[in-house]
């Protein structure tokens, strides 16, 4: 019960058992008021009551698993990866991107070099950039005095990719650098957020990470976490 528009939720599993016993009772009754004389209508009507009970039996046997799916599903809980770099499951995501792609992560050149590059064969967040005008892409990586030598390394080789994405798109794609280490690798995309940890060393590249709604709480405090960084950090 939603106290502030005075509404009512029903789950759907609800209705689908008041429906199941509803039409299964209907055509029992009928079953045993038709004319036994009439044997294919009773062999049918015998069939579908015989079919609908053993669907109501077998239905009931998941429900369990299928309210916590649901449980799961209002809280905005899409997907969990064990994998972060899981890039099938990314590029999907970035595929069908409209309005924002904003990725933080320890250099962010795995996604550049999955989705970013704009001489790959498959370079869908390019195609997208290019369908879609109001699409912006904000990437967020550590400065130099918070990174590894590889890491930096990684980042000076990253950059003159980026800067050729600012010539075809201008201000629409931009890297900015913060003062700090990286502490989370999270990719939003419109209303998607894929987010996990950031451990030390190559601990991280296997971590797991989990798949939500941005609308969720979970989701709005990266999102906000993301733009209150991006004010206070420079242009690199």
């Amino acid at each position: 019960m939603n106290l502030e528009t005075g509404t009512t939720r029903i789950p759907i599993w609800i209705l689908v058992i008041c429906g199941v016993v509803i039409v299964t009772a209907g055509l029992g009754y009928w079953y045993y008021k038709v004319d036994p004389e009439e044997a294919k209508l009773v062999g049918f009507l015998g069939g579908i009551v015989t079919g609908l009970v053993v669907y109501l039996a077998t239905f009931l046997t998941v429900l369990g698993p299928l309210r916590e799916l649901d449980r799961f599903h209002r809280m905005g809980i899409r997907g969990l990866l064990a994998n972060r770099h899981d890039q099938p499951y990314y590029r999907r995501l970035v595929k069908k991107s409209r309005q924002r792609v904003d990725v933080m992560g320890a250099s962010c050149n795995r996604f550049v070099r999955d989705f970013l590059d704009p001489d790959a064969d498959d370079k869908v967040l390019v195609d997208a950039l290019s369908k879609h005008n109001q699409l912006r892409v904000r990437l967020m990586i550590p400065d130099d005095a918070h990174m590894t030598n590889e890491a930096r390394d990684i980042v000076k080789h990253m950059l003159p990719g980026i800067n050729k994405l600012r010539t075809m798109f201008g201000d629409r794609v931009e890297v900015r650098r913060f003062n700090d280490f990286a502490r989370h690798s999270f990719v939003l995309v419109d209303g998607d957020l894929i987010a996990g940890p950031v451990f030390d060393g190559d601990r991280s590249r296997h971590a797991p990470a989990v798949h939500v709604a941005v609308e969720t709480l979970f989701g709005q405090k990266y999102s906000a976490y993301f733009d209150g960084l991006w004010h206070d950090s420079p242009t690199a």
